[in-house]
């Protein structure tokens, strides 16, 4: 074989190597990385999803995705619903600049993928919002057996030493709320302890501590009153270790009730409405548009 076809030969093998090369790129370019949202819908996937939602989208979408001052809600808006989860996925890989939506490209796709995930649950349209008991007897359950609304409150009914879960089963997982019940004290801290107050003249005070500074404290009783204490007037202050929110009850109740109490969270916090619905927010000019 002379030189020059030996040249020649050399050159095709290199010059189709070279656009096999640019053929792959190409067609990674046109695929959103990471569409195959395998893990979607998990409780994992979500509760990641949540945090990434709630630090990067937000400040202008709202907490519950239902629109903010700066950006339309995602949520509820049927354009919005009616997008695959690949167009979703692009849209935060891409954003759309004409809107003023940036691009989260800097984001994983596994994080895109969770972003997702949370966001159709926001909307109420993931295999991980679906749930199995019955909301009545997960109702009878909180202000009943389970006796949730002596320190929680659904809806302005119930108590106000703990967090309000109006709309707490809005934005997590069923999973996510069963592992909450059962494990209190796991997502480290959102279940405070109780504090145990003496004070000099002898008068003894339990609840849960709101405020502390170099001169002062507060503090909140079991049944709702504040109390403010001068710190020169205290004898002990003792922390209880274990959180507020009884351990229990995942011996307390069986499956079935523990999906009723979820049940009822979640068809209670879908029922209610944002804070911006509440106030009358204006319709944005964008909100009708594809």
């Amino acid at each position: 074989m002379s030189v020059a076809r030996r040249l020649f030969l050399c050159f095709l093998g290199l010059l189709t190597c070279a656009v096999l090369f640019v053929g792959a790129m190409y067609a990674q370019e046109q695929k959103p990385r990471g569409t195959a949202l395998g893990t979607q819908g998990s409780s994992q996937a979500i509760a990641e999803g949540r945090q990434a939602f709630e630090s990067r989208c937000a400040g202008c979408h709202g907490l519950d995705g239902r629109g903010g001052e700066r950006a339309p809600d995602v949520t509820t808006r049927p354009p919005v619903q009616r997008r695959t989860a690949a167009e979703l996925f692009k849209i935060i890989q891409y954003g759309i600049p004409a809107s003023g939506m940036p691009s989260f490209a800097m984001l994983d796709s596994a994080r895109i993928n969770a972003l997702v995930s949370y966001l159709r649950l926001l909307q109420g349209k993931t295999d991980g919002a679906k749930i199995t008991g019955d909301p009545q007897k997960g109702k009878a359950l909180f202000y009943g057996k389970a006796r949730c609304a002596e320190c929680h409150m659904v809806n302005g009914a119930g108590g106000f030493i703990a967090a309000d879960l109006s709309v707490y089963g809005r934005t997590r997982a069923p999973e996510e709320i069963r592992e909450a019940i059962t494990k209190p004290g796991k997502d480290g801290g959102t279940s405070r302890g109780v504090v145990a107050v003496t004070t000099r003249d002898g008068q003894n005070f339990s609840g849960v501590l709101r405020n502390e500074d170099n001169f002062s404290l507060q503090m909140q009783t079991l049944d709702g009153v504040f109390h403010l204490f001068v710190k020169s007037d205290v004898a002990n202050v003792a922390h209880q270790a274990e959180p507020l929110m009884p351990s229990d009850y995942g011996s307390l109740l069986n499956r079935s009730e523990i999906d009723d109490l979820i049940s009822y969270m979640v068809t209670a916090a879908r029922g209610g409405k944002s804070d911006a619905d509440s106030r009358g927010r204006p319709k944005r000019d964008d909100e009708d548009e594809d």
